[in-house]
């Protein structure tokens, strides 16, 4: 049994959520407990005054208790992880710097899906985001 996804783990579709997007897919069966590999090791992120990030690109970055955003450092080579969309019913969960796991047994077929409360956003920004 696979411990750990791959590239050939993922696809982007229209995401089942409505006004989502894009969403993350499973291409194939993933068993609860796997590390899911979503993000790849270079991944670098940036901090940003939020007037200094376009409005459209803001939802790919997290607020922070500060004020400030943690944003993609390039928004034209993000990894496949920033197309995650929320839900309270998520089936991934995030175990901070080990990353994201199964939370349980995932179908192929199925929307990859974070609880982005989990994230560490304050909680005064979650009404806005996480519907």
């Amino acid at each position: 049994m696979k411990t750990e996804t791959n590239g050939f783990s993922f696809i982007l579709k229209p995401s089942t959520i409505v006004e989502a997007g894009i969403g993350v897919f499973a291409l194939h069966d993933i068993a609860k407990g796997t590390h899911m590999a979503l993000f790849l090791k270079d991944f670098e992120e940036m901090m940003y005054k939020p007037e200094d990030v376009p409005e459209e690109l803001q939802g790919y970055c997290l607020d922070l208790p500060d004020g400030k955003l943690q944003c993609p450092k390039y928004f034209n080579r993000m990894d496949i992880g920033n197309y995650l969309n929320h839900s309270e019913n998520a089936n991934i969960r995030w175990e901070g710097e080990k990353g994201y796991f199964a939370a349980r047994d995932i179908r192929k077929g199925e929307e990859i899906l974070a609880d982005y409360r989990q994230l560490g956003e304050p909680e005064d920004t979650w009404a806005e985001y996480y519907r």
